[in-house]
């Protein structure tokens, strides 16, 4: 009998479909399996790994598609964002849930971005210096030499690394504006009975 992840991604292109079926061979069936998603929770480093139908086209370091992503709970500093923007355009930041996520072919290219952000917001390397060695490792898979950092992730856990914000109205303004507006408070009180996005 054929997976349910399997039967999900028949219909799948072939970029797509092959790179989901190669992260469901490394850790196994996924938690959640939707039409054009598959979810893996808690597994190897990772907070969640999602694989999709759609996938963005992507030419750095060389032309591939964009379909895995790699999560972990990480505290980006503000002043870091656009080194990051500048290094690789698959990083995304969630300063309000504390994530740092990278879109790329494979869990070993993520893996490797994931590094590498880790060394520009820690100082160890400039965000072209970290372009070069990406481009460094890619060339060095191919010519069947060591790839320190798409072989393990060596980003140390992070913890508490949610951001909510900073409230600027007073306890008193909201009661005025929520006696004025109700329809402004109805998603925050629903917010409190609704379980958190991601585990």
């Amino acid at each position: 009998m054929r997976s349910r992840s399997i039967i999900a991604v028949q219909e799948w292109p072939h970029e797509s479909r092959r790179a989901a079926e190669l992260v469901v061979q490394e850790y196994g069936e996924p938690d959640e399996v939707s039409v054009t998603e598959l979810t893996w929770h808690h597994v190897g480093p990772w907070k969640r790994v999602v694989a999709t139908e759609w996938f963005e086209n992507h030419a750095f370091p060389v032309p591939h598609v964009d379909c895995i992503e790699c999560v972990i709970d990480y505290a980006v500093p503000v002043e870091k964002m656009t080194e990051l923007a500048q290094f690789d355009g698959s990083i995304r930041v969630d300063r309000t849930a504390g994530e740092l996520s990278v879109r790329c072919r494979s869990i070993a290219s993520d893996t490797l971005k994931l590094n590498l952000v880790h060394d520009i917001v820690t100082g160890q390397r400039t965000w072209q210096a970290a372009r070069d060695y990406h481009v460094t490792e890619v060339l060095d898979a191919t010519r069947g030499e060591p790839t320190p950092y798409r072989d393990q992730l060596l980003v140390p856990p992070q913890v508490d690394t949610k951001d909510p914000g900073e409230q600027i109205l007073s306890e008193a303004e909201l009661r005025t504006i929520a006696d004025s507006d109700e329809s402004l408070f109805a998603p925050r009180a629903l917010a409190r009975q609704s379980a958190p996005r991601h585990p």
